[in-house]
């Protein structure tokens, strides 16, 4: 009996309650109470997306990046790249970088992203970022973030031992690095192998006093072929190539340049050439006799005519 008592007292007491409850709604309202539970709360602020940082650096390369994958590091810590430059892009809803897409896919708004990147990343340099051991990204936001408002984009610049090659490891920030005469990071001579399309042209890079097969002479901007032209070793970049050469080593650009040296070219790949990076790399090359020593404006000394 005593189990039924205490349920029934709970039950008034519940119901006593709920009845005071609904008469104080009733209650005429104390002075200066309006009744309005949220006017008087701060309104809520913008949301406010994620941006990366210039300056920053990281552990990984990406085109794209989220708020989530974003991981900074100090840059005297070991790091992959160094975000250079972050700018604002347009509205054109295509500009999120699809990784499975077809290069042609990528549009005039990742483009002009790029020009920017170059500029900048030049400025921040002192000179032209693909004259040395380096290899820019355009980083941009994830389908999610560009939906929900994103628009910036960013500009990551890592170290290579050779023009497409992988990132390797560096210390401290690149910032000035072109402006030291013979920097490290300038590119000069290279080991190399068989000239063929599918081999890896530029193997080791090397002091030009020790003996080697090429040196960096310049570049130039391929505005007439297409990607697949360039990547079968077309003898019209070649062409190009030897005018670049000539002029770095101050011999006649003419038909005694074959008998002289050879040349090699590298490119980006196809995603940065649909962004319009075109910059073709050139480069002296000679096997036999091994180049020694560097042919900069070293005229018919430095490369002598060998008809065999």
């Amino acid at each position: 009996m005593a189990r039924r008592w205490g349920v029934r007292a709970r039950l008034a007491a519940l119901l006593t309650a709920a009845a005071l409850t609904t008469t104080a709604g009733c209650v005429p309202l104390s002075p200066g109470v309006d009744g309005d539970l949220v006017d008087g709360w701060a309104a809520f602020d913008e949301p406010v997306h994620f941006t990366p940082e210039a300056g920053s650096c990281h552990d990984g390369e990406r085109r794209v990046i989220d708020w989530e994958s974003y991981r900074p590091v100090g840059c005297v810590q070991v790091h992959l790249v160094e975000t250079v430059h972050v700018g604002t892009l347009g509205d054109d809803p295509a500009v999120p970088f699809d990784e499975d897409g077809a290069a042609d896919g990528l549009i005039p708004a990742r483009r002009a992203a790029r020009a920017e990147c170059d500029r900048r990343v030049n400025e921040f340099l002192g000179g032209p970022w693909q004259t040395a051991r380096l290899r820019m990204t355009v980083v941009t936001p994830s389908d999610a973030a560009w939906t929900g408002g994103a628009r910036w984009f960013g500009c990551d610049v890592g170290v290579v031992d050779s023009p497409g090659g992988p990132l390797i490891n560096w210390y401290g920030t690149i910032e000035g690095a072109l402006d030291v005469p013979g920097h490290p990071l300038r590119m000069t001579c290279y080991d190399s192998a068989a000239v063929g399309v599918d081999d890896e042209p530029l193997t080791e890079p090397l002091d030009c006093d020790t003996p080697h097969q090429a040196e960096f002479a310049g570049t130039y901007v391929e505005d007439k072929l297409g990607y697949d032209e360039v990547e079968l070793n077309d003898d019209r970049v070649h062409t190009r190539c030897r005018k670049v050469v000539a002029d770095y080593a101050k011999v006649p650009n003419n038909g005694d340049l074959q008998y002289r040296v050879g040349t090699i070219y590298t490119f980006s790949d196809v995603l940065d050439w649909a962004e319009g990076d075109r910059t073709i790399r050139c480069f002296a090359w000679r096997a036999d006799p091994l180049l020694t020593g560097s042919v900069r404006d070293g005229g018919s000394s430095a490369l002598p005519i060998q008809y065999q």
